[in-house]
């Protein structure tokens, strides 16, 4: 695949709706189960938070250590980091603020922690109990 080619492909698929990426990852996976599992882990980041309602986020908060959640955070924007911030209590601030401002850790730490949170969101994405709407639709 050419330089950057794998981005370009994450950022279609993310342009198509949820359905239309799933069918066509499922074609991929016929032909490279790899590729297929590595778009797949690619399409949902902990950056697309910043598009799910307070309710959504704190649904999924309840199913993360919040400090790893915290942890993170760490190389996410500050600005993203702020609006989520935002979209929660006091309590839930304090104890994410724990790992996000903790010591230093290591950017292996920091990944996998990504890694652990991207995947519970993906599952609540495909059981339909988180939507990350990056249209700027709202809900009611």
């Amino acid at each position: 695949m050419f330089k950057g080619g794998f981005d370009e492909a994450v950022k279609m698929l993310q342009i198509l709706g949820a359905d239309e990426a799933t069918n066509l990852i499922e074609k991929i996976r016929k032909q490279d189960p790899l590729m297929a599992q590595m778009l797949e882990d690619s399409l949902i980041t902990i950056e697309d938070l910043q598009y799910c309602s307070s309710a959504q986020l704190v649904g999924l908060l309840r199913d993360v250590n919040l400090e790893e959640f915290g942890l993170a955070l760490r190389t996410v924007d500050s600005e993203i980091v702020e609006k989520l911030m935002s979209m929660v209590s006091t309590g839930i601030k304090l104890d994410i603020e724990d790992g996000l401002k903790g010591k230093p850790r290591k950017v292996s730490e920091v990944t996998e922690a990504q890694e652990k949170i991207t995947k519970i969101m993906q599952e609540k994405v495909n059981a339909g109990t988180l939507v990350l709407s990056k249209e700027g639709d709202e809900y009611v």
